[in-house]
């Protein structure tokens, strides 16, 4: 054992995308490292920051396409984000990366003062969101939505699979506001876009009747899932909403889908203070709307480290636990 050299490459895939611990080192897919590659090559102002996290960002892919528009940043994220504000002001469009609850807890001020208070070109990807990792509370971004809602200027997206990340990727490129993208690692390319979607408009994948999901990122599959079985056991179609922008909210096109229900469940990878939830209840109660709201995610707790799976369901993030409230409407 004393002579075995240390292979860092090798251990960091065998933890895969920290979401799970395999024993079999698996290959790594570079679905976003390849989509900010292709941006880069039409736009040589695009720059890319990062706080010492190459390889769970794809940052390493960006490095050997583009050493010399990549910075490494090292462990120091709030200074990354003053960098990177510096750096929009001379007219380069930085993509700074990091992981969600580092970008939240110890760069808020920063972000605040240098990024969304000026408006600055910078485009901020957190990986590794809410529970989704085994790395523990340090890592577990629980509060990142609820922190970057109450910045003005800021925009949030969380694309839910791979075929909406180029499309999210270029509302935030549009904007003239600074984006915070809530990003896990995807296991396959795209091999269409998703075109259907718009800024601040909630995206319909299954329109029903009387209860309606809305989910957002990687809680969207757990919806459908949900709704599949629904439909299969009681042979009730109901509606699945994908919230993929959370800021800006687009309310005539939420309220005219919450109107068309009795019962809405937000289900989400977050606190249920401040993320979705919370953006469907101030809509329903500012509105005077009538629709029963569930709210499914973090109770507001901390979690611990385990595999993703365990954590969703162990904190009410599943199929299960929306057919239960489901059931449990029934009987009303």
């Amino acid at each position: 054992m004393e002579n075995e050299k240390f292979d860092i490459q090798k251990e960091l895939e065998v933890l895969g995308d920290f979401t799970t611990i395999s024993s079999v080192p698996q290959p790594v897919p570079y679905v976003y490292g390849q989509t900010l590659v292709k941006l880069m090559k039409k736009d040589d102002r695009i720059v890319s920051l990062c706080a010492d996290v190459q390889w769970p960002t794809e940052n390493d892919y960006i490095k050997k396409h583009f050493p010399d528009r990549y910075y490494q940043m090292g462990i120091a994220e709030a200074n990354m984000m003053g960098v990177a504000s510096g750096m929009a002001k001379t007219g380069d469009i930085v993509f700074a990366h990091t992981f969600s609850a580092f970008a939240n807890r110890r760069a808020l001020d920063q972000i605040a003062m240098q990024i969304a208070y000026p408006k600055a070109k910078v485009i901020i990807l957190g990986f590794l969101p809410g529970i989704a990792t085994n790395l523990g509370v340090s890592h577990q971004a629980i509060e990142d939505i609820a922190c970057f809602r109450s910045l003005p200027n800021m925009n949030i997206f969380e694309p839910y699979h791979e075929a909406q990340l180029l499309p999210v990727i270029e509302m935030a490129l549009n904007s003239s506001n600074p984006a915070y993208i809530r990003m896990k690692k995807f296991d396959k390319m795209y091999a269409d876009l998703d075109k259907t979607i718009q800024i601040g408009k909630p995206q319909i994948l299954q329109e029903g009747s009387e209860l309606a999901i809305f989910a957002c990122g990687m809680t969207v599959d757990i919806a459908l899932e949900a709704a599949s079985e629904i439909n299969k056991k009681y042979n009730h179609k109901i509606s699945v909403v994908n919230v993929f922008c959370l800021k800006p909210i687009n309310e005539i096109s939420f309220n005219e889908i919450i109107n068309k229900h009795k019962h809405i469940i937000s289900i989400e990878n977050h606190n249920v203070i401040g993320g979705l939830g919370s953006i469907l209840s101030d809509i329903i109660s500012t509105k005077g709307l009538n629709a029963q709201l569930t709210k499914l995610g973090v109770q507001d707790t901390f979690a611990e480290g385990a595999e993703t799976d365990y954590l969703f369901k162990k904190y009410g993030i599943s199929s299960e636990a929306i057919i239960k409230i489901y059931k449990n409407l029934k009987k009303k």
